[in-house]
């Protein structure tokens, strides 16, 4: 793995920093082994709406979420927030970590996905509820398309009580989906009405 992170290095893409009062974040992109990533780190006032997240760039171009930092693991080793914070300085060797670990999960050879056969049943059961017991739904590319590009990702959570949550409802980094589904979401999960997307791009 050392081996593979020496032959593909990272070029810095963006840089973004700021402070206030009651947070300061650091987001860093760069691009790695031809895929663009992301780490962003919030440092805010209170734990549990502080985050630290790295996420690569899909070719649907939406941010998918690789790997993330529970803030019980640094927040208490950063400064308090305020104006005159250097974000960058206080949250670098942050965001670098997570560069780290995002470009080893992308240098690991990629694996065929599948779904265990509870999932299998989860979905059937969406199906069933949804169109009937003996429902059938064509979904074409157009519609998968738009699905990429509204709301937020696909998220499929099992828990422990042998229920199934799909859900486009949170953000990566939601606290509902970063605990699978043991927090509730923070209220910050607020997509636009593809409406209103489609109203905005024609003005």
């Amino acid at each position: 793995m050392k081996e593979i992170m020496m032959n593909a290095s990272m070029t810095e893409r963006d840089e973004a920093t700021g402070a206030t009062a009651t947070s300061y974040h650091h987001t860093r992109v760069v691009e790695f082994a031809g895929r663009t990533l992301r780490a962003r780190v919030e440092r805010d006032y209170y734990i549990n709406q502080s985050f630290a997240v790295a996420e690569v760039l899909s070719d649907q171009m939406t941010w998918t979420s690789l790997a993330a930092d529970a803030p019980s693991n640094w927040w208490h080793d950063t400064p308090r927030p305020s104006a005159d914070v250097h974000a960058a300085t206080a949250l670098g060797p942050l965001t670098e970590r997570l560069l780290r670990r995002a470009a080893e999960i992308l240098a690991t050879p990629p694996t065929t996905q599948t779904i265990s056969p509870h999932v299998h049943g989860a979905i059937s059961a969406l199906l069933a509820t949804t169109y009937c017991f003996d429902g059938e739904r064509r979904i074409d590319p157009d519609d998968i398309m738009w699905a990429y590009r509204h709301g937020g990702a696909l998220h499929i959570l099992e828990h422990p009580d042998g229920s199934v949550t799909f859900t486009k409802a949170h953000r990566d980094d939601c606290p509902f989906i970063a605990t699978a589904g043991e927090h509730d979401c923070d209220d910050k999960c607020v997509f636009p009405h593809p409406a209103d997307v489609s109203q905005q791009a024609t003005q």
